[in-house]
């Protein structure tokens, strides 16, 4: 046994000294070559921006084997990674050497990875540099102003508030700098309120802007217009396109109706898990009623309430709660001390306008035509509880108001407002004085109306906006960019107009909301 372990151990011995001897003849028989290396500077760890904005970034490149830096011998790319995603979502912003990019990202409170990488094309090496990017906006409250341009297109434009400048900053084509939505078509609508989605629970300050062929919910909740999507998805029922809302109104809160462009009426409210789901200008029979696209919303009421028209039979139906039908409306009994104004059921004129107001105990106003030509005002306080006339009255010097294009109610002193060519008159529906109180010459009006805040009503800022008179102008040979809003105080007592603000540089404005 001895014997044997001391062969074996000698064998060992053998081979070790054979490898060594054949490790020492093959030292000589390579030969080493450094390989070019880079040095990247002049990236900040952190960048903090705006979306919208241009980052430019001009990383300096120091090669070991490569003085010239010749920028033909390498590949670059930047390389961004969402902080919010699961599973982590990467994207390529830019395959330059250097970064000049308009910030795209969505703006949000943690930081984008962002890597730059340079990679020689003859050997494959890559050197990368990581940093932080912060993405932040400035958007806040502001005007949202839906524009048609001289190609009829739709164009959303935006004048955020500055609570540091106390102004506004203008936005031209807000979607094009902070979101991936393109509108198309010819503008409809556009409006401000808190809504909550039935289905997904997920709630937001929402501005719904509308065009001939789509309507979309963006929730800019985060202060981006970046997260959307179209109403027909927040739909029960499935319409084929093209579908859109001709009108949306709010009452408050997260109560509102839709008009669309079937001519039907639909209401939410997803308190009670009540979404766009069944049209409800039908009769409790189920025929279809064949309603004016003008309804009254029951402004700041915690119930879901709307005054409609029956354009058929020339009589108002009514709208409550959560029923699925309308009605004509119940009006008190007339006794000899409180004689019937109008019949609601029966008024039998075509419907020329129609709106509630907050002014003179949130009254809602209607404006008819009998089939003389005679103008007559209704006005009447209406809700989910109750239907009460309160005035039925003609209009004995309405000759400018017989061709007039746009109408609005002053919230403080219920005059009407109305727009007939280029002027603005004021119609004292109390002393039955009709006047002049704006003259706009060759410029062509657009809009006016009334901002009815919907989220914050009470705030000082936006309750003395809501005070504000709309006019809205523009040059008819160049509509995209002629556009004007001018805001005016409107006293009391029959006062002259005078000029509170007034903004520029917009197109044909189509329709205004604010987003408080």
């Amino acid at each position: 046994m001895k014997k044997k372990y001391i062969t074996s151990r000698a064998a060992i011995i053998v081979l070790l000294c054979l490898v060594l001897v054949s490790c020492k003849k093959d030292m000589g028989n390579y030969s080493y070559k450094d390989i070019n290396d880079a040095k990247i500077s002049g990236i900040e760890s952190l960048y903090t921006t705006l979306r919208g904005e241009k980052l430019s970034i001009s990383p300096q490149l120091a090669f070991t084997q490569d003085q010239s830096a010749d920028t033909s011998k390498y590949t670059y790319q930047w390389l961004s990674l969402d902080p919010k995603s699961s599973p982590t979502v990467s994207r390529v912003i830019a395959t330059t050497r250097n970064l000049n990019w308009t910030v795209d990202l969505a703006s949000t409170d943690k930081k984008y990875t962002i890597y730059y990488t340079v990679k020689e094309k003859s050997t494959g090496v890559i050197w990368k540099k990581v940093f932080n990017l912060l993405v932040n906006t400035n958007i806040s409250d502001g005007w949202v102003i839906l524009n048609e341009t001289d190609n009829s297109n739709a164009r959303l434009d935006y004048l955020n508030y500055s609570a540091a400048a106390n102004s506004f900053q203008y936005y031209q084509d807000i979607l094009l700098a902070f979101s991936t939505l393109r509108l198309k078509g010819k503008p409809q609508m556009v409006q401000f309120y808190q809504r909550r989605d039935v289905f997904s629970g997920k709630s937001g300050r929402s501005v719904l802007v509308g065009t001939d062929q789509n309507t979309f919910v963006i929730n800019t909740e985060d202060n981006t217009f970046s997260s959307y999507t179209d109403i027909i998805n927040t739909i029960s029922n499935y319409f084929p396109p093209p579908y859109y809302a001709k009108s949306v109104r709010c009452q408050g809160g997260n109560l509102s109706y839709m008009y669309d462009n079937l001519g039907q009426l639909f209401f939410e409210n997803p308190t009670s898990s009540i979404g766009y789901a069944s049209a409800v200008n039908k009769l409790i029979t189920g025929e279809a009623v064949n309603i004016s696209p003008m309804y009254a919303e029951g402004y700041m009421q915690s119930n879901n309430y709307a005054l409609l028209y029956d354009v058929t039979r020339k009589r108002f139906m009514e709208h409550k709660n959560f029923n699925t039908s309308v009605s004509v409306p119940v009006a008190p009994i007339a006794t000899p001390s409180a004689p019937s104004l109008f019949d609601p059921g029966n008024i039998g004129m075509d419907l020329i306008y129609m709106a509630s107001t907050p002014a003179v105990t949130a009254q809602t106003y209607a404006l008819f035509k009998n089939n003389t030509g005679k103008l007559f005002l209704a006005r009447m306080r209406c809700n989910s509880d109750s239907f009460v006339p309160l005035a039925f009255d003609e209009i004995t010097a309405a000759a400018p108001m017989t061709g007039a294009s746009q109408f609005a109610i002053d919230p403080q002193q219920g005059y009407l407002l109305y727009a007939t060519g280029s002027k603005i008159y004021r119609y004292n529906v109390f002393d039955k004085s009709n006047a002049m109180v704006a003259d706009y010459g060759s410029r062509k009006i657009s809009l006016i109306k009334y901002q009815k805040m919907v989220y914050d009503p009470l705030k000082t800022r936006y309750a003395e906006y809501a005070t504000k008179l709309i006019v809205c102008t523009y040059e008819e040979g160049n509509p995209s960019s002629s556009g004007k809003m001018d805001l005016y105080n409107v006293p009391n007592l029959n006062g002259d107009l005078s000029l509170y603000n007034s903004f520029s540089g917009m197109g044909k404005i189509i329709d205004v909301t604010y987003r408080e």
